[in-house]
């Protein structure tokens, strides 16, 4: 399964960034299932890239805007990244048998449908459309942060995992319609 690390920050400036740079290196390294590693963040310097390359990655020269399709199983690692970036990568994979091969690694989406839910804003629940939507067919498992040290990097995170059973391909069948819908009239 390739890896995609988007937003990573600058690892050179920074110690969160570093640390969940760290994670995803040590998971390349100790799960056999992890094979190619790219990763993209417009703030990266050259000597960032080179040290990342250098650490098994490959830096990516084109913002896909998390747009990224998951045409063979893929790990999106995005720890923090902003919410238009998960909207962009659940709307480039808007189909039960892409997001099936979609296991992503960034904020909860439990906790971003809690935030809408306070402040009932349009703005706020457009930019979050997909998010809000995919939920219902989303097994999100919360990581726990164990030491002060570490809070930064890794809070309210979670692993979010997609699946569907047959009858649930057809409520989401449904559901797209109505977001697709949503889009053109926003």
């Amino acid at each position: 399964m390739q890896m995609v690390i988007y937003g990573i920050g600058s690892i050179e400036s920074y110690e969160t960034p570093r640390l969940q740079l760290a994670l995803a290196i040590l998971m390349k390294k100790r799960l056999s299932w992890i094979g190619d590693m790219e990763v993209f963040d417009p703030i990266l310097s050259a000597t960032e890239t080179r040290v990342l390359e250098t650490l098994g990655g490959s830096v990516l020269s084109v913002n896909e805007q998390g747009r990224r399709q998951a045409l063979k199983p893929t790990l999106f690692f995005m720890p923090h990244c902003e919410a238009e970036l998960y909207d962009n990568l659940l709307q480039a994979n808007w189909r039960v048998d892409m997001l099936k091969r979609v296991v992503l690694f960034g904020n909860s989406f439990e906790t971003y449908e809690q935030y809408v839910s306070v402040f009932k804003n349009s703005t706020v629940i457009n930019l979050r459309k997909h998010i809000l939507a995919v939920r219902r067919f989303t097994k999100e498992a919360g990581i726990k942060t164990v030491s002060d040290d570490y809070f930064r990097a890794f809070h309210d995170l979670s692993w979010h995992f997609f699946s569907f059973d047959p009858e649930m391909e057809l409520q989401f069948g449904k559901l797209m319609e109505l977001v697709d819908t949503s889009s053109a009239t926003a």
